[in-house]
């Protein structure tokens, strides 16, 4: 997949990956912000939050200098998996955590399980929280544009796109809008969007 060369200015995701170093495929995993477009299909200021929150919630987890365990996360979104977007924030938080419902990886011989750590309906002061489960320390994060600015976005381009009444000059205009905003919030607002309880 082409993307926008911002992308790799975007900070990346490191975690150690037991079951990976246990199973010889290594034990580092990196996720960058292509990663988890690759795993959505597109880039949005939604994907952007939910990797954003991630990336937040695990310095906070492990005070911005250990690396985070990957499948160590338990992970509870205050909606309902079929609100709105939460289901797609779920799919990239789980894509960076390893957390999953029951139908996840039930792990081997009682170690490296990832199924039963993601759930919906939670009770948290943030949209999501995210829970240590070797010492259960607690983050609650959330992700909020309200108060930035972002570059333009002419709507109407989408409309016409949709409607398959854009030209090609158009439809390609409003793509490289919808991203400049992207990449507005991920290089120079990503700590004002997010917010940790």
């Amino acid at each position: 997949m082409l993307y926008p060369e911002f992308f790799d200015s975007v900070e990346k995701i490191v975690l150690y990956e037991p079951l990976g170093e246990f199973l010889g495929s290594g034990g580092v995993c990196e996720i960058g912000f292509a990663d988890v477009v690759k795993l959505s299909g597109h880039s949005c200021p939604t994907v952007t939050g939910a990797y954003l929150m991630s990336l937040y919630a695990l310095k906070a987890l492990h005070n911005g200098n250990e690396t985070p365990i990957r499948g160590n996360i338990k992970v509870e979104m205050r909606g309902k998996k079929s609100d709105g977007v939460v289901g797609v924030i779920a799919n990239v938080v789980s894509y960076i955590t390893g957390a999953k419902e029951e139908d996840g990886f039930k792990g081997l011989g009682g170690v490296f399980a990832r199924n039963n750590l993601l759930f919906f309906n939670a009770k948290s002061k943030g949209e999501i929280r995210f829970t240590r489960l070797d010492t259960g320390k607690i983050v609650d994060v959330s992700y909020d544009l309200g108060n930035l600015y972002l570059p333009e976005l002419d709507s109407t381009l989408m409309q016409k796109a949709l409607q398959n009444r854009a030209t090609k000059e158009e439809t390609e205009l409003f793509g490289k809008q919808w991203q400049a905003r992207v990449k507005e919030i991920l290089l120079s607002h990503k700590e004002k969007a997010i917010k940790i309880h």
